[in-house]
């Protein structure tokens, strides 16, 4: 074998990927059945000589004894502390974080007061009021854990536990966290100071949007990016932009080693002092799964000339990726380091013959020639990773971007280009604050990032940007993709049938993503989205769509399921509060989908969200008591405004669904709302036997759903809670279908 390391570390990692989707007890199962298959291929000779099976059986086998191993000792204790009142002693860990008007904490818990009780694992702390502390701050309290929401797989727990946090907390509301300050500053606490001082000197240059979005591209910190930022480039499928992953490394590795050389420092010493700057790097941006990829394989491509070897970017790659999984099998769960794993090996093996192949057909004329390069290298490196990416893609998000080649050819350059600006502006900003010279650096940074915001924009404005498609038929077409293949393979006979096998595969998968389209046409769907403590349903059908509520502090998840559901016209936006969040989702939503008809309550009108909204709405109805819609001839919606919010009620199809956000005076509603099929509620208590529904939706988050889990396991109810949304389909006389989409 020429490159066993590849085969060990892709293995490997594909193994975890398995076992975080099947769970502990398929992957034990799976584990004695790859000891079976390795003792088969090492004793018949043929298999044994050619090595490649018994090796491939014998690192699943390793890779998923590591994961039962690590889920047994080391996830599943902490997780027995579910539902539980604990005091525990911590330290803080990572930088304080602000979303949707909380704080958030990531705290090692060395000890916890219970007897028994397991230590030295990670939470994530939230709190309505800041704490007031700095990385490694020592913390003391009692706090209530829960598990975060979702199960196996590739649920948020995953995506936690992927990142080392496996609980989620929240402080004991009638007793305060003791703080007291750092017990040791390790060279990790100067790391993260450095970050946080980047990211402030960057704010202190340009406007709020500008300076969010250089910061996500430099840093990698999107707390600061707006949600409807963050919905276009996943649905312009660009989102890899706003994560640190190889092409960070590879700029600052390059820049290290160009200034370097300038000043003549001799080549292998300039390797040197550029492995610690990546590595400094690295540490800056949290050393983050994706970051830790890329900077591990940068590393390797670093070290081999101080050895006198030629790098080897396949084997920088797996062996990157084999070292992370080693540290944390649960690094499989992380999406982002999927993603950033196999967009890195699609560039490594199909940029290249990709770009030859366009040049080869397009490259005639000379004047030209480096233009057709250029764009030729670009769409080359856009395809390569999109082809290898598209079915982690598919199985964690449920849509493809059309428009993915040409997004990523208008805003790949742009990005380079920001992130170096960005970098020259913050740090000159940084060490030199009143010399001005950081100016030129930041407005070519601000620009850049103005155009990447409008470029962003307008791409995920065109028709069918992004499509979706059901995830049983993603499993499907990726069996048959894996069948195709080998069947390509066998009959290959000395032919290179892998590109008509490719070519079929993706007929396969446009067929049938497009016919479920068409299947959904003349079907309503009534989805209760899970946007946190609000509530927010969407209803839609061929293409159009209503709001009724826009939650209360995630809007960009409405945002993206309408761009994943297609949706071209939004017919109706209902607003039930006179929230300021609500009322700001609701204006990000108008200047998008240009809605036919705004309906809000009169006292809103003084809002100014309101009044951007109702500046992009076709018409606007504002209601003192009641107001009523109807849409597609089959829907009809009516609102009822109460004391402090209003309430809705939907009727589709014979099905009748009741809106009710947190504050509603149940007791206040008609006779004829009280037996709906469906209630959807943003509170766990307030309903009681005023209202008596056949299924009760309750929407709220993870936390609040944390506390309320027993009065809410009382009654007939699903809930949201961070374990996605509940989708209703109904398709006439009183037929219909419910399932929970991620």
């Amino acid at each position: 074998m020429k490159r066993p390391l590849v085969l060990v570390g892709f293995c490997y990692l594909l193994t975890l990927a398995a076992a975080v989707f099947f769970g502990a007890g398929v992957s034990f199962v799976l584990l004695w059945v790859c000891l079976a298959g390795f003792a088969v291929t090492f004793v018949y000779w043929r298999t044994r000589k050619a090595v490649v099976l018994p090796l491939a059986f014998l690192t699943a086998a390793a890779a998923l004894g590591s994961f039962c191993a690590w889920s047994h000792f080391a996830v599943e204790p902490p997780r027995a502390l579910d539902g539980k009142d604990e005091v525990i002693e911590g330290t803080v860990c990572e930088l304080p974080s602000r979303r949707y008007g909380r704080w958030y904490y990531v705290v090692r818990v060395d000890a916890v007061a219970g007897q028994n009780a397991p230590g030295n694992f990670k939470i994530r702390l939230s709190s309505q009021n800041g704490l007031g502390v700095e990385p490694y701050s020592r913390i003391k309290g009692k706090i209530r854990l829960f598990l975060p929401p979702g199960g196996e797989g590739y649920s948020s727990r995953g995506y936690y536990a992927s990142k080392g946090i496996l609980m989620f907390a929240y402080p004991d509301g009638s007793a305060g966290m003791a703080v007291s300050p750092p017990d040791a500053r390790p060279p990790y606490y100067y790391a993260l100071k450095f970050r946080q001082a980047m990211l402030k000197s960057v704010e202190g240059m340009l406007p709020p949007e500008e300076a969010s979005l250089v910061n996500g591209i430099l840093l990698g910190d999107t707390d600061g990016l707006s949600n409807t930022l963050t919905a276009d480039f996943r649905t312009n499928g660009i989102s890899h932009i706003l994560s640190v992953s190889g092409l960070h490394m590879a700029t600052i590795a390059e820049l290290l080693i160009f200034l370097l050389l300038f000043l003549h420092v001799p080549k292998k010493p300039a390797a040197a002092i550029a492995m610690g700057g990546v590595f400094g790097f690295m540490a800056v941006t949290c050393f983050v799964p994706s970051v830790t990829r890329s900077g591990v394989m940068c590393l390797l491509c670093l070290v081999a000339p101080l050895v006198s070897r030629r790098a080897d970017p396949l084997n920088s790659l797996c062996a990157a990726g084999l070292l992370i999984c080693l540290a944390n099998p649960y690094a499989a769960a992380d999406v982002g380091f999927l993603l950033s794993f196999f967009a890195t090996l699609g560039l490594i093996l199909c940029t290249g013959p990709i770009a030859g192949f366009l040049n080869g057909k397009l490259d005639k004329v000379r004047a030209l020639s480096p233009a057709v390069k250029g764009i030729s290298g670009v769409f080359a490196t856009s395809a390569g990773a999109t082809l290898f990416t598209l079915p982690i893609i598919l199985l964690s998000f449920g849509t493809v971007s059309l428009v993915a080649p040409l997004a990523n050819l208008l805003e790949l350059v742009p990005s380079s280009l920001l992130m170096g600006f960005g970098a020259a502006a913050a740090l000159i900003n940084l060490f030199l604050p009143q010399s001005y010279l950081a100016m030129p650096f930041a407005l070519a940074s601000g620009l850049l990032a103005k155009y990447m915001r409008n470029c962003a924009a307008w791409l995920a404005r065109i028709p069918l940007a992004s499509v979706s498609a059901q995830r049983g038929f993603v499993i499907l077409w990726l069996s048959g993709t894996v069948l195709l293949f080998a069947a390509a393979l066998a009959l290959a006979k000395g032919k290179k049938l892998f590109p008509q096998a490719a070519c079929l595969s993706a007929i396969v998968l446009l067929v049938g993503m497009f016919s479920f389209q068409l299947a959904q046409r003349n079907v309503t769907r009534v989805a209760v989205l899970d946007v946190g403590s609000g509530v927010c349903a969407v209803l839609t059908r061929g293409g159009h769509a209503a709001v009724v509520g826009c939650g209360s502090y995630n809007p960009g998840l409405v945002l993206s399921y309408l761009s994943g559901e297609n949706v071209g016209r939004l017919d109706g936006l209902v607003l039930l509060t006179e929230d300021r969040d609500e009322s700001a989702c609701a204006a990000g939503l108008a200047s998008r989908f240009r809605p036919a008809s705004l309906i809000a309550q009169r006292d809103a009108r003084a809002d100014g969200f309101v009044q951007k909204a109702a500046a992009a709405s076709a018409r606007t109805s504002l209601y003192r008591s009641e107001a009523e819609m109807t849409l597609w001839s089959n829907v009809r919606v009516e609102i009822l405004a109460g004391p402090k919010v209003s309430a809705a009620r939907i009727t589709a199809d014979g099905v009748s669904v009741a809106v009710c956000p947190d504050g509603t005076d149940f007791s206040a509603l008609p006779e004829s709302w009280r037996n709906p099929d469906f209630l959807v509620s943003g509170a766990a208590v307030g309903a009681a036997e005023t209202v008596r529904p056949a299924c009760t939706v309750f929407s709220m988050d993870g936390d609040d759903l944390a506390k309320s889990a027993e009065t809410i396991r009382e009654r007939r109810s699903v809930w949201t809670g961070g374990y996605g949304n509940l989708v209703l389909e109904l398709r006439g006389g009183r037929m219909l279908s419910v399932r929970r989409e991620p």
